[in-house]
């Protein structure tokens, strides 16, 4: 079934006020469980891409097989990568992160045994035993949350037909697990890359957590609005109360004085917007410095969010 990204997109773009909640709980959970995983969202940044790589080589010389889920996650552990598949320079490019920042990560992903490194072979292998299934859980069970929502508001467009829920795509997730898996790293790639091009990986989970405390409270309170015109007078329909310093230190685990010198920053080209009790909301667009370019990222960002719903939903659609 084929369902075209640039339709869903229009949609979002549409109803962003009700829809991004949704999109907003799942990155920042994500981000959360990433820092489970590898204590560090930059080495986490690195791992997506080997990562991404190294299952869509388990897809490709599949031969056929139909072996793609949870359960064969875990059953991998030996298969590798060569490195000349993905140099440092490519990583960096890729991530929008200096070389060096790039070479370090990598060397902590090593020294934590999360990634395999032969140098006599030249190959990367992933210890994907030391993910833990609880965590993989979470974040499929968040994944699945996400498509489920923002299924039956398409489907009440007429994009999506089928009647879904979210213990139906949680089933699928699990049994085509690699499927998503590609596809749910590759926009994350893409996704942070675009936003790390204005701001580090730690202030865009600020970012997206204050997002999601504002967005959450206005869709409470207000029929759904456009993206255009939610930022440009989120201030004036944002009656509730923001997040402070500690609370995001709490939930992001970035020590509290980081999120004290982040939210500064972010204070200072205009993204949060402090009230008198020194709690953070996101500002009016007008009001950010480089608007047009904060506006020409989400702008991106909403297109490769399309493209990665309509992918997820061809994958369920498609019954083998």
């Amino acid at each position: 079934m084929k369902i075209e990204p640039n339709k869903i997109t229009k949609v979002i773009e549409q109803n962003y006020t009700h829809l991004m909640p949704d999109f907003f709980k799942m990155q920042t959970e994500y981000l959360a469980s990433l820092n489970m995983i590898y204590n560090d969202l930059d080495a986490s940044l690195v791992a997506m891409v080997l990562t991404s790589q190294f299952y869509k080589n388990i897809i490709k010389n599949n031969n056929g097989s139909d072996n793609y889920s949870v359960k064969h996650f875990y059953r991998v552990n030996n298969f590798q990568i060569p490195i000349s598949v993905y140099k440092i320079k490519d990583i960096a490019s890729l991530l929008n992160l200096p070389r060096e920042t790039v070479r370090r990560k990598r060397e902590k992903l090593i020294n934590d045994k999360l990634i395999v490194l032969d140098n006599k072979k030249k190959f990367y292998a992933l210890n994907v035993s030391l993910i833990e299934e609880k965590i993989l859980g979470i974040q499929i069970e968040n994944l699945s949350q996400f498509l489920a929502k923002f299924s039956n508001h398409f489907t009440k467009n007429k994009i999506f037909i089928d009647d879904t829920n979210k213990e139906q795509i949680k089933k699928d997730i699990e049994k085509k697990f690699l499927l998503y898996l590609t596809s749910f790293l590759d926009f994350q790639i893409a996704y942070f890359s675009k936003l790390k091009t204005m701001v580090d990986i730690e202030s865009i989970f600020i970012i997206l957590l204050c997002a999601l405390n504002t967005t959450s409270q206005i869709r409470k309170t207000n029929e759904p609005m456009n993206v255009k015109d939610a930022l440009s007078h989120i201030n004036i329909i944002n009656k509730t109360f923001g997040l402070n310093a500690t609370s995001i230190a709490d939930i992001t685990k970035v020590p509290r004085t980081t999120v004290l010198r982040k939210i500064a920053y972010l204070e200072k080209i205009g993204i949060l917007k402090k009230d008198q009790f020194k709690r953070y909301t996101i500002n009016n667009i007008s009001d950010m410095n480089g608007s047009k370019k904060i506006l020409a990222i989400m702008d991106y960002n909403l297109k490769i969010l399309g493209t990665f719903f309509s992918q997820c939903l061809e994958n369920y659609s498609t019954k083998k």
